[in-house]
C-alpha cells in the first residue's frame, strides 16, 4: 500500500477512485476510458459513431443522433473483453531511516508476470422512442469507464499493484430535437456508479492492503448534428466530468506475521476520496456512397490531463508505538499527494459498411488511441496503458423486418513505450521501484447485440 502502517493506505485509494473511470482490462482504452457501446460501432472501429443511424448508442455518443430513429426501439448486447499483459522486470524495496534518511538495506526481486485478468462482458442497453416529427427520447445502460488486471499474490511488483477490478454503469436518459431538415441538436443527463476493488502489497512479506469503495455521480452530454443530405451527416457531442466522491472499507491484513508491533495495523477502516472523471468531445462523420458502400470517421478528444496530480485527503495521522527505539509518540501524516503528469489523449478511427444485400450488412475499421501515460515513470502495472492499434471486423443480419442481430470482433494491441520505471513511496521510509517492460499488449474483443424495432 501507500504505506505498510496506513490504515487507508492513500495511493492505493487514488488508484482506485482514478480507476473509477475505467471497467475491464487496461487495454481496451486509453486511461479506463471505454468505447464499447455498440457492436454494430465496433465492426467499424466506432468510426461515425452516432452518426451511422443504424443502432441506438446514439444515445450515448452524441444523443442528436437519435433524430435518425424513427419510431420506437429497443437494443441491448454484450461485449466479451479480454487483455494479456506479459511483464518482464525487477523490482528492488529500500528501507530508510526515518530519522537519519540513510539506506538501511535494499532488496530486489524477480518482478516478471502477466498483469491478464479473468475476461469481463461489457453490456449495454438502449431504448428510444419519436415522441413527434420534431421530438425524441432515449435511454441508454452503459459500462463508459473500467479497469482490470491481476497478479499473482507474490510477485516481485506486488508493492505496486497486485489486482483491479473496477466496474461502472452510467443511466443516460437522453432528448433530441429536430429544428429542419438540416439540423439536430440534443441534450442528457447520466447518473454513474462506480464501484472498485484494488489490492497492493504493503512492503512486508505476506502483507497486503485492500480497498473496496463505490461512489454515485451526475453528470450530462450535449450533441449536434448536421445533416448535408439524407445520406450523409457529421456530429459533435460533449460529454461532462463526473465527480465521484467515493467511500468504502479498507482492510489490511498479514501485518502481525511480521511483527507483533504490527498487529493493530490488522483489520479493517474507513476509506474514501474524491476524483473527477474526464470530460471528453467527439466529432464524427458517416456518409453513405451509393447503394452498397458508406464510409464513417471519428475523432475524441478526452481531458485525461485532469489527472495531472491526485489528492487524498482525511486520511488519519499513525503515531509510532513507544517502545520503538527514536521514534517512539512520533507522528505520521499519511495523507499523499500523487504526481501522474498524464496527458489529454486522442482516438481516430475510419471504417465503413459493405451492403452485400438488403439483410447483410459486413462491416470493417482501423484505428489508433493515444496513452495519457505521460512516460515510463508514471505507468502503473495496475494500469498498462500505452498507445494502441483497432482493427476489426463486423456484419449485421435483418432476421425479420423489425429484428436484426449485429456480431464484432476487434484486435488491439500496444505500440510505442511500453516501459515501466515506477516508483512508490512509503512516508515511513520504504520504497518499492518497479522496472522492467511489458512484452506485446493485446485486447480481444467480440460482441454480439440485438436491436428490434417496434
Amino acid at each position: 500500500m501507500q504505506s505498510a502502517v496506513s490504515h487507508r493506505s492513500p495511493r492505493l485509494l487514488s488508484l482506485v477512485i482514478a480507476s473509477l473511470c475505467a471497467a475491464s482490462p487496461a487495454a481496451h482504452a486509453a486511461g479506463f476510458q471505454l468505447t464499447e457501446q455498440s457492436v454494430a460501432g465496433m465492426g467499424r472501429a466506432h468510426a461515425g459513431a452516432g452518426m451511422a443511424g443504424d443502432d441506438l448508442s446514439a444515445v450515448f455518443y452524441n444523443p442528436a443522433g437519435m433524430t435518425l430513429l424513427q419510431g420506437s426501439r429497443v437494443q441491448g448486447g454484450l461485449t466479451y473483453a479480454e487483455v494479456d499483459a506479459p511483464f518482464s522486470g525487477s523490482n528492488a524495496t529500500t528501507s530508510v531511516n526515518p530519522i537519519t534518511k540513510q539506506v538501511m538495506s535494499v532488496h530486489t526481486a524477480d518482478a516478471s508476470d502477466n498483469g491478464r485478468a479473468p475476461g469481463v462482458a461489457i453490456p449495454n442497453a438502449y431504448f428510444t422512442h419519436q415522441i413527434s416529427d420534431k421530438l425524441y427520447a432515449g435511454v441508454g445502460l452503459t459500462t463508459p469507464f473500467g479497469l482490470g488486471a491481476r497478479y499473482s499474490d507474490s510477485w516481485g511488483g506486488r508493492d505496486s499493484g497486485i489486482s483491479s477490478s473496477i466496474m461502472t454503469l452510467d443511466i443516460n436518459p437522453s432528448l433530441a430535437y429536430k429544428f429542419d431538415e438540416h439540423w439536430s441538436f440534443g441534450a442528457g443527463v447520466s447518473a454513474q456508479y462506480a464501484k472498485a476493488h484494488l489490492k497492493k502489497g504493503a512492503y512486508l512479506p505476506g502483507a497486503t492492503g485492500e480497498i473496496k469503495a463505490d461512489s454515485w455521480g451526475f453528470g450530462y452530454d450535449l450533441g449536434v448534428m448536421y445533416s448535408y443530405s439524407a445520406d450523409t451527416r457529421v456530429g459533435l457531442s460533449y460529454r461532462s466530468k463526473i465527480d465521484h466522491h467515493a467511500k468504502g472499507d479498507y482492510t489490511n491484513n498479514g501485518f502481525a506475521n511480521n511483527s507483533p508491533l504490527l498487529a493493530q495495523l490488522d483489520g479493517t477502516y474507513a476509506g474514501s476520496a474524491d476524483v473527477s472523471t474526464p470530460e471528453s468531445l467527439l466529432l464524427s462523420g458517416y456518409s453513405k456512397l451509393n447503394s452498397k458502400f458508406a464510409v464513417g470517421a471519428t475523432a475524441r478528444w478526452t481531458r485525461w490531463s485532469r489527472f495531472d496530480q491526485l489528492v487524498i485527503k482525511g486520511s488519519p495521522t499513525f503515531t509510532y508505538p513507544a517502545i520503538v527505539p527514536g521514534l517512539g509518540g512520533r507522528s505520521v501524516d499519511t495523507t499523499t499527494t500523487i504526481d501522474n503528469h498524464w496527458k489529454n489523449s486522442w482516438m481516430f478511427s475510419v471504417g465503413g459498411d459493405y451492403f452485400y444485400s438488403d439483410a447483410l450488412t459486413l462491416r470493417s475499421g482501423l484505428g489508433y488511441e493515444t496513452t495519457p501515460v505521460a512516460n515510463a515513470q508514471h505507468r502503473n502495472p495496475l494500469i498498462p496503458d500505452a498507445d494502441r492499434i483497432w482493427l476489426s471486423l463486423g456484419a449485421g443480419y435483418k432476421i425479420s423486418k423489425q429484428a436484426t442481430v449485429d456480431i464484432s470482433y476487434a484486435y488491439l494491441r500496444a505500440v510505442g513505450d511500453r516501459k515501466i520505471d515506477n516508483v512508490s513511496k512509503s512516508p515511513f521510509g520504504t520504497q518499492s521501484h518497479l522496472q522492467g517492460q511489458y512484452g506485446s499488449i493485446t485486447g480481444h474483443l467480440l460482441g454480439m447485440q440485438m436491436r428490434y424495432r417496434f
